[in-house]
């Protein structure tokens, strides 16, 4: 289909002159760690997915390096429009694709959270609630992710444990060590007011 729509794209003279954006869903994850089939977890294998666009401006084989999040596709359309940008969330990332056709700034971190959808006990007359849910009723989490100045990746539990886990992704990509309680203690207060804040805006 991609490879229909271009080769349309090129006969006609406007390849040039659109932009392709070419993305896909996180998918689901079957077995890793033990962990329960879905998608709902805070780790990088369910949040990241693949981004890829060309069009003008943007070099060919680049890859840019700052976070761009799902809420980034609809401000950077606008942006290719000409479009003024509204308020809303995310922000534009054609300056990072494209330097040469717009200033602009990047995130240095982001909020990634979900509320789990489980219940600790079935719910009279709704089955598909309860311990069958292929997700735990404590599966309720607030992360910040950095990745300017440390390559970190805080998350705060909404259990009766006020669970937190932190993982460093340089040394620990696959995030199988929580380094809660190996950091220094002001660089979790620094993180935890990160996350409190961006939890304000969401």
């Amino acid at each position: 289909m991609v490879e229909q729509l271009v080769k349309k794209l090129n006969d006609t003279k406007q390849l040039n002159n659109t932009y392709i954006f070419y993305t896909s869903d996180n998918g689901y994850h079957t077995g890793q760690f033990s962990l329960p089939i879905g998608g709902r977890q805070l780790y990088e294998f369910d949040i990241r997915i693949p981004l890829m666009v060309r069009g003008p401006g943007i070099a060919p084989k680049q890859i840019v390096k700052v976070p761009v999040l799902n809420i980034d596709l609809a401000p950077t359309i606008l942006d290719i429009s000409g479009s003024d940008l509204p308020i809303m969330d995310g922000q534009s990332f054609l300056s990072q694709m494209a330097p040469s056709l717009r200033n602009g700034t990047s995130r240095s971190c982001f909020l990634v959270d979900h509320t789990g959808e489980g219940s600790p006990v079935s719910v009279p007359g709704c089955p598909k609630l309860g311990p069958g849910l292929c997700d735990a009723y404590n599966n309720t989490y607030a992360c910040v992710r950095t990745l300017v100045g440390h390559n970190l990746q805080y998350c705060e539990f909404a259990d009766n444990e006020s669970f937190v886990e932190v993982y460093n992704l340089t040394s620990d990509a696959s995030q199988l060590e929580n380094i809660v309680k190996k950091v220094d203690p002001a660089l979790l207060q620094a993180m935890n007011q990160q996350l409190i804040k961006l939890q304000s805006c969401a």
